[in-house]
């Protein structure tokens, strides 16, 4: 199994995660949605049971 290189110079090992400024707001003409909504989709049908004779 191969392991990741050891961080052995200095500036590896002083290295921060990279900073990223925000992001620019959405248009107006788009519309964010979530999957979370406040009335619960339909449970689908259960498969029905295929019986071999």
């Amino acid at each position: 199994m191969k392991t990741r290189p050891r961080k052995t110079s200095p500036s590896d090992i002083r290295r921060r995660p990279t900073v990223y400024p925000p992001l620019p707001p959405l248009p107006p003409d788009w519309t964010l949605v979530s999957e979370d909504t406040s009335a619960p989709a339909p449970a689908p049908a259960p498969p029905e049971a295929v019986q071999s004779e």
